[in-house]
């Protein structure tokens, strides 16, 4: 008989909310968290403040079609008793909603919670235990139960409660309750803030229901907010009421969105007061490790406080770093937030934090030095450090990124000596010899007002990288080599360390910036030279392995795989190979192998570099991008998810950002396009136009806009890269979208120019990627084009033979009873080849090729080459 005489709670504490006019539906969470409780006790939805967290669970008890108890806690419930008297009684509610004999125990508890805890938990467990049908027990806000909840009554459900009760807490981080026992043991279900963050699409959706048309800019607000569904929430409704205003753009994203005062309230003001305080202030960067974690908080449990931020998710995640010290990265618009708050508090400390964090990567990072110290308002901060480290500024941006740092600097600093001798560099770089002549003289008629140390590296600088007279760039002469393709070749002469290692570090700069690879390699062959006694062996191993790097770029293939297995040797032999130097060596490796269509061992060599990398460096920002082309080349979408996932990391990383954007943004189209949306990949690919970005971005943003039907601005894509063919892959890459393009309007005489361009190009370096990535649309020219005449004959029939032995795994029973050799032979047959050089090409007889011949005939019963193509392409064979 259920117990008449006891108190009924609030009723709004056990039943789950209803749901908000402008929340959006999830159907993909509602499923994850359906499957997550299927197969386990106990499901835990955990993530900072924000992520709709309590609609989800409102909305999936209300359609799981399962009996379901809700409970939602207050901070009030940090009392043993409070907390009983709520779970026992959100257990009764929901067996009164299903009267069955065996509830009867369980309807007739006392709430109440008796001196003796252990009686009244275990009189729970024995009505439970009588339960004929299964029942689910929601908490939400588990967080505010405090570190008591493992020792009451939901501690004891969680560990001892019987099969017929499932379990699913919500909460906003690590609860006290034992999870690893589950996690290792009978397995525990886990939605975290990476599942609840709203995709792209959900990004859409909500705001098409907020009134958005279909212009809007999606991508960039899922990409601004990371997903953050209350980020998403306030930027729509900042945006709507921004159409009031004439001056505002229609579809953008705002530029400020007002979460300050949220995250002050419902994330920082619901931590301790020193947890709170720690997060202010080690927010100050977006990236940090735990020594600068420390030296933000002022005091040694700073790194006690950053674990316990990662305990709790909140808005923070661990990245593994060169030589495995981990570093930690904030999230980058909960982090603005913190710091406008902080500024909005006590705008000295946030300077003085500033200038802490710009200290702290004085030596390590320059770029985000002088981006703290001008936060910090310390300008000369900013300027010893790039005069200091301007080389490192090149290696990690643009030379146009570099003149505009040092332009940004306020009043007198912008005009400091040594940095407009900087500025002097840059523009020589550039190809500016007038400009830089100007702020050299410039720069050289104030140096009375720096000290000694730094007038002797002004002097150093302009010694090594003074523009020569003909306005080209510095340290080179431009010399006309025999196929009429400029070679570069680089001044030598005695110079000091310091010269070798400029050199080393300006053709880093140029080939991983996307300019060729070619002037890098020059240089890199006289930075790495043998024998020149300033410079150690280790010195000339790094040259060699970013040669190697160069020339991959460069499109020199067989450079880049010498070059590579040279100093890959080298370092073996003194025992350092598993360094972080020997990255781009084996992202060289790598390069070539896809280039040459052998995914496999390409995939091999670049997993195999970001092991030993860093997404800090270029080499791995290449090798993250190459990894993705590589598996959306194979078609392994299970590897393509985690090659993606790693892209998305280092694109977040920031260093580079400029020069690589556009690559990062074909790559993550690429990704779209190898799951067949097609249609997001051109979306994605929208907003870089008709070209004018790197050189491989734009060729293969080329062949996508082609893919997609935008022909007209493929073409324009195409012709932006006029002068930019030197590379080989590049060239055959373009050519054969030519082709396409041509073949796709009937030209074929200019069909067959571009293509046997392409294989001009593409057979001495045997770049064959190209031709097996377009091998669907290629075939049927491929096979005219071996009438229509060619200079490489041999080179086009081996295509056809590929061609056809990769569509055997997809039609091995439509070709009948031909062997494997038959078919070879067969598919050399399409071109006009004889059978000697059939022979040649296949390296065996040409009685052998004969035999094959007339095994083929007498298969298919036909008694010319003519007629056995024809009766081969009727059966589906070719």
């Amino acid at each position: 008989m259920q117990n008449a005489g006891r108190v009924p709670g609030p009723q709004f504490k056990i039943r789950p909310p209803l749901r908000g006019l402008g929340d959006v539906e999830r159907p993909r969470l509602v499923d994850a968290l359906s499957a997550a409780a299927d197969s386990h006790r106990l499901t835990l939805v955990a993530a900072p403040a924000g992520y709709g967290k309590t609609t989800l669970l409102g909305d999936w008890v209300r359609t799981n079609g399962l009996t379901s108890a809700w409970l939602s806690l207050d901070r009030f419930d940090t009392q043993p008793a409070r907390l009983f008297h709520g779970v026992v009684g959100a257990i009764q509610a929901a067996a009164a909603r299903l009267p069955l004999p065996g509830n009867d125990a369980l309807l007739a508890l006392d709430r109440g919670l008796a001196p003796d805890q252990a009686s009244s938990y275990d009189l729970l467990l024995g009505a439970l235990e009588h339960l004929t049908e299964p029942i689910v027990l929601v908490i939400d806000d588990v967080h505010l139960a405090g570190p008591g909840l493992a020792n009451g009554v939901v501690g004891v459900l969680a560990a001892s409660g019987p099969p017929s009760l499932r379990l699913v807490f919500s909460g906003r981080g690590h609860t006290s309750i034992q999870l690893e026992r589950f996690r290792y043991g009978e397995g525990l279900g886990e939605l975290r803030a990476a599942e609840l963050a709203f995709t792209r699409e959900e990004v859409a959706r909500f705001a098409s229901s907020m009134g958005e048309d279909d212009t809007f800019d999606a991508g960039s607000l899922w990409k601004a907010t990371a997903g953050w569904p209350v980020a998403v929430h306030a930027s729509l409704v900042a945006l709507a009421q921004s159409r009031n205003v004439p001056a505002a753009p229609p579809g953008t994203v705002p530029t400020h969105i007002p979460l300050t005062d949220y995250v002050g309230e419902e994330v920082l003001g619901q931590l301790e007061a020193p947890l709170a305080e720690f997060i202010l202030r080690a927010a100050t960067c977006d990236w940090l490790d735990r020594r600068l974690a420390v030296e933000l908080y002022g005091r040694p449990q700073g790194g006690m406080l950053l674990e316990e931020c990662l305990r709790n998710g909140l808005f923070i995640e661990e990245h593994d770093y060169s030589g495995g010290e981990p570093v930690y990265r904030w999230h980058s618009l909960f982090a603005a937030q913190c710091r406008r708050l902080l500024e909005r508090r006590d705008p000295l400390l946030a300077e003085r934090l500033h200038r802490i964090a710009a200290r702290h990567y004085q030596d390590a990072d320059v770029v985000e030095c002088v981006a703290q110290a001008l936060q910090g308002r310390a300008p000369r901060q900013a300027v010893m450090s790039l005069g200091a480290h301007w080389l490192d500024y090149v290696l990690r941006n643009d030379v146009h990124d570099l003149d505009q740092a040092c332009r940004n600097l306020p009043t007198p600093w912008n005009d400091d000596p040594e940095i407009l001798m900087v500025r002097s560099v840059c523009k020589a770089l550039a190809g500016d010899g007038t400009a830089a002549s100007e702020l050299a003289d410039r720069a050289l008629s104030r140096t009375y007002v720096l000290d000694a140390i730094r007038r002797r590296r002004l002097e150093g600088c302009r010694e090594l990288f003074e523009p020569p007279p003909d306005g080209g760039q510095p340290g080179h002469r431009v010399i006309p080599a025999d196929d009429d393709r400029s070679a570069r070749e680089v001044r030598t002469g005695t110079r000091p360390a310091a010269g070798s290692t400029a050199q080393f570090l300006l053709a880093q700069a140029e080939f991983r910036l996307h300019r060729g690879g070619e002037f890098a390699a020059a240089i890199l062959n006289a930075a790495g030279g043998a024998g020149r006694p300033e410079q150690s062996e280790a010195m000339e191993i790094s040259a060699q392995a970013d040669l190697a790097l160069a020339f991959a770029a460069a499109g020199d293939l067989a450079a880049a795989e010498t070059n590579a297995t040279e100093a890959l040797e080298r370092a073996d032999a003194l025992g350092w190979t598993s360094q972080e130097l020997m990255a781009p060596a084996w992202v060289a490796r790598g390069i070539a192998c896809y280039w040459k269509d052998e995914l496999k061992a390409a995939r091999t060599w670049l997993v195999k570099a970001q092991r030993l990398g860093s997404d800090l460096r270029p080499s791995g920002r290449l090798g993250a991008i190459y990894r993705v082309l590589v598996d959306c080349a194979a078609g392994d979408l299970t590897r393509l998810a985690d090659s993606a996932a790693a892209l998305e990391t280092s694109h977040g990383r920031g260093l580079f950002a400029v020069s690589w954007h556009a690559l990062y943004t074909v790559a993550v189209a690429k990704v779209a396009e190898a799951r067949d949306d097609l249609t997001g990949a051109m979306r994605i690919v929208q907003p870089l136009g008709a070209g004018g970005h790197g050189a491989l971005a734009d060729t293969l943003l080329a062949e996508l806009l082609r893919r997609g039907g935008e022909f007209t601005t493929a073409r324009k894509c195409v012709e932006s890269l006029a002068g930019r063919r030197k590379n080989p892959y590049v060239d055959t890459c373009l050519s054969l979208t030519e082709a396409l393009l041509a073949h796709g309007v009937e030209d074929t005489v200019a069909a067959h120019e571009r293509l046997e361009h392409a294989v001009h190009r593409a057979e001495p370096a045997t770049v064959l990627r190209p031709f097996a990535a377009t091998s669907d649309e290629l075939a049927d020219l491929l096979v005219q084009h071996a009438v229509w005449g060619t200079a490489h004959e041999s080179f086009i029939a081996a295509l056809m033979a590929r061609d056809a032995q990769g569509g055997a795994r997809l039609r091995a029973q439509s070709y009948w009873s031909l062997t494997e050799r038959e078919r070879e032979v067969l598919a050399y047959m399409r071109s006009i080849m004889t059978a000697a050089e059939i022979a040649d090409a296949l390296y065996i007889s040409v009685n052998t090729v004969k035999t094959h011949e007339r095994s083929i005939y007498r298969k298919l019963g036909a008694g010319s080459r003519r007629d056995a193509l024809k009766t081969a392409a009727k059966r589906g064979i070719l």
